[in-house]
């Protein structure tokens, strides 16, 4: 349960990915289950990610783009929400990947490996914004990589 929801922190802080009307549903029931066991998230997770305005942009099966603007504070997700890709706001994070790839890591029984996995190949690629991000980021990685050292 704790891996499942460690990368349902890290998805949806940093990659809570939308590529088509149905992914959009499919994040969002994951939003809401999430949001309900938000407890179970390591607390060091939740003061690193907890507060993040996270930009999407996920290319779809069909080629199309898709931009979503997530937004946590305290570690729940608050917003969530497809936006145009022009839109302006104060994004921490732009996260990239395509719908094959989130789909992959959801239908996974070991999220959070596979999510290693595709972030580690190129699949997922994350860039946060400003130098105190890229810091957190940072640390994010590396905690990241201890973790599954030790098998967490």
């Amino acid at each position: 349960m704790k891996k499942i929801v460690f990368t349902l922190m890290l998805l949806l802080a940093m990659l809570v990915p939308l590529a088509s009307a149905d992914i959009i549903d499919d994040m969002d029931n994951k939003v809401t289950e999430y949001n309900n066991n938000v407890d179970y998230v390591p607390s060091y997770l939740t003061s690193l990610l907890g507060n993040e305005i996270t930009k999407l942009a996920i290319v779809t099966d069909e080629g199309d783009e898709v931009y979503v603007k997530a937004i946590t504070e305290d570690g729940l997700i608050t917003t969530f929400e497809e936006v145009d890709d022009d839109e302006e706001f104060d994004a921490t994070m732009i996260v990239g990947a395509n719908e094959a790839t989130v789909r992959t890591i959801l239908r996974s029984s070991d999220p959070l490996a596979e999510f290693i996995a595709a972030k580690e190949n190129g699949e997922i690629v994350i860039e946060p914004v400003g130098l105190i991000n890229t810091a957190k980021y940072t640390v994010v990685n590396v905690v990241m990589k201890v973790s599954s050292l030790f098998g967490f």
